[in-house]
């Protein structure tokens, strides 16, 4: 609880920059972010913001005290437009790409790690953010001569980075090695870096003696080709593209292809995307097509090639020949586009509940998935027909070495787009404007029959519940009849062992760790959670049938004991209406004390995620108007269940008075 989502954090800073011709907008707290991104992107000379920019707010922890490990390598991944990227632990990034927006929480190494922006971050960014917001990402290198662009495409191992950094060395530009975006706007075309770095398979090396083979197990040379008195430029406009086909032997061949080759051929590399977005890359294809295009087979030395083509392209001798006459090209792909972010994966599993009186449908891939589903919302009524009030989609995925322990949460936001990070291979984010929630993680985790519901589920309700008119509150429910009491307390104040004596005593569990509250009218309701009740082990002593009752659960470094809400009274029912507040202090007084608090103020921090601060206002008034006491007590719970009962006693006579 908390502000786990620092919705209450500022990022007070702000750049305007222009990445490969898109307008970013970054607000964040931290300076070294827009110094990284004033020495690695244009400045956007406008005073306004353009209404298509990629707003970006990124939030660096200053004062956090666990470590930071970097991952072996950044984890991407999406389902529809939510798109997740996991750096390192504690450093992680949303994109919501049908709003170009993106919410990034960052450990303040990583927030200063220069090269890891300019290699890794910026380029992953673009890459993912481009092709919604209008660019064309191609599997090619480009090289320049006078801003006319040539680009090299190819497969991987096809020769591109070698070809285009001995190109650059005969006194071309360099523009990129392996990844080129292209864009077309009002008749023009465009071809722009996706990262500034290159890198070459080690074996290249022999060819350029300057660059040094790497002491590490990184099979590539990765260098800025600058370093080799390279000159880069930021763009070129494309003139000729030439297909690469490596030969084992020495041969040099290039002959013209036709539009529909070219087309057809352009397609191939073109990841899945939105029918927006495909659209826009198909005109961009047949555009591109139109220029002259070649294939070239080819082996031996790259730097013949390259004054081979250099000789070609640069001396004009076929520049301005062999021009292709307009045609259409060929709208169906040779193969599927690829979809590397698993964005287009179907869900075709659909389980639809009401969880706390809201329609929520929920979709998956997973069979086990639906399995945990139906155990966890098995008893609770079923959705009525008709459209959802919100969708949450979660997929798993299988993976070698995962953890099999849930990770350390971390979780920021950004207006409508929330999310959680859950680890290396793990995420949870919600657009609470289209009211979508999507989660992926480990197959592992989705065997947890108490975790899955424990953690995932009860994240994917915290971030959906703004959407949905809840409010989370740090706090356990109990209630006789519509009449409840909200406990509130610190940790191991008794909150979950004091609730379960109070149904041992007559009274209805509804939530031991987070109860949702709405208002309606002026009056608050509140619902309790529907996952595992939590005791810790030292429970057994007061309640020795938990033992047999209960399944462990390993959270980090700590250990719970947890008990399924459908064998306890009160589980899966309606909304109660709060009669009072409870705030317990164990181990405070002997004899037990409840003392009358003439102003209840609820600390803010225990009603969280709860939308605009206005409604938060509002329901922490409307909670102040509740009577409210400290019940002081010793270490026995069983003593504060029976408090509990008295208070409903009191608050019933009253009602009958009334």
């Amino acid at each position: 609880m908390g502000d786990f989502l620092k919705k209450d954090v500022t990022t007070p800073f702000r750049g305007r920059y222009l990445a490969a011709g898109l307008p970013l907008l970054i607000d964040t707290n931290s300076e070294s972010i827009l110094a990284i991104a004033r020495e690695n992107l244009e400045a956007f000379v406008s005073d306004q913001a353009a209404s298509d920019s990629i707003r970006l707010r990124l939030w660096v922890e200053e004062d956090s005290k666990d470590p930071d490990r970097a991952f072996a390598k950044p984890y991407f991944r999406g389902l529809g437009h939510l798109v997740y990227c996991g750096y390192s632990e504690r450093s992680s990034l949303v994109l919501n790409l049908r709003d170009y927006c993106g919410a990034g929480r960052f450990s303040r190494a990583l927030a200063a790690d220069s090269r890891y922006w300019r290699t890794i971050l910026f380029p992953s960014l673009l890459g993912i953010v481009g092709p919604s917001a209008g660019l064309t990402s191609l599997h090619s290198a480009c090289v320049a001569w006078k801003d006319n662009g040539l680009l090299l495409v190819g497969e991987s191992g096809a020769g591109k980075s070698t070809l285009s950094l001995a190109l650059a060395q005969t006194g071309l530009d360099f523009l990129a090695d392996d990844r080129t975006l292209i864009s077309h706007e009002q008749g023009k075309l465009r071809a722009r870096a996706l990262s500034l770095e290159m890198k070459l398979r080690v074996d290249a090396s022999h060819y350029f003696p300057a660059l040094k083979a790497p002491k590490t197990a990184d099979p590539g040379l990765r260098f800025d080709p600058a370093d080799l008195g390279v000159r880069h430029v930021g763009s070129c406009e494309p003139q000729w593209i030439v297909f690469l086909e490596r030969q084992a032997e020495a041969a040099f061949s290039l002959e013209t292809i036709t539009v529909e080759e070219a087309g057809s051929r352009l397609q191939r590399d073109l990841h899945q995307e939105s029918p927006d977005a495909t659209l826009r890359q198909q005109r961009t294809i047949e555009a591109l097509a139109k220029r002259p295009c070649y294939r070239l087979r080819y082996g031996g030395d790259p730097h013949t090639i390259a004054g081979a083509l250099r000789h070609v392209f640069v001396g004009s001798r076929i520049s301005n020949v062999d021009a292709h006459q307009p045609a259409t090209v060929s709208t169906q792909a040779p193969i599927p586009p690829g979809d590397p972010l698993r964005r287009f994966r179907a869900t075709c599993f659909r389980h639809d509940v009401s969880v706390m009186g809201r329609h929520i449908r929920i979709e998956t891939d997973n069979p086990v998935i639906l399995r945990r589903l139906e155990e966890t919302f098995g008893s609770v009524e079923p959705a009525a027909s008709g459209y959802p009030q919100f969708v949450w989609r979660i997929v798993a995925e299988s993976r070698e070495g995962a953890v099999p322990l849930w990770p350390s949460l971390t979780a920021f936001c950004h207006g409508s787009l929330h999310y959680i990070s859950l680890g290396p291979y793990g995420f949870a984010a919600a657009d609470l404007r289209s009211r979508e929630a999507v989660g992926v993680l480990p197959v592992t985790f989705c065997q947890d029959d108490v975790g899955f519901p424990t953690v995932f589920l009860a994240g994917m309700l915290h971030l959906s519940a703004p959407a949905l008119g809840l409010f989370p509150l740090s706090a356990a429910c109990v209630a006789r009849g519509q009449n409840g009491l909200l406990l509130f307390g610190p940790p191991n104040s008794g909150k979950t062992t004091a609730s379960y004596w109070g149904k041992k005593l007559g009274l209805e569990f509804h939530a031991d760790q987070a109860t949702f509250l709405e208002s309606d009218s002026g009056t608050i309701h509140a619902w309790g959670d529907f996952w595992p009740a939590a005791f810790r082990p030292e429970t057994t002593k007061f309640l020795p049938e938990i033992s047999d009752l209960a399944r462990p659960f390993y959270y980090r470094d700590r250990t719970f004991l947890c008990v399924d809400k459908t064998s306890l009274s009160g589980a899966n029912r309606g909304s109660v209406t709060p009669a009072a507040c409870i705030f317990l202090e164990r181990r405070a007084a002997s004899p037990p004390r409840l003392i009358p608090v003439a102003q209840c103020e609820i600390p803010g921090q225990l009603i969280t995620d709860a939308g605009s601060q206005e409604d938060r206002r509002t329901i922490l008034d409307l909670l102040g108007r509740i009577p409210a006491y400290r019940l002081l007590y010793a270490d026995d719970p069983s003593i504060a269940a029976r408090f509990f009962r008295s208070v409903l006693d009191a608050h019933e006579l009253m009602e009958q008075r009334v």
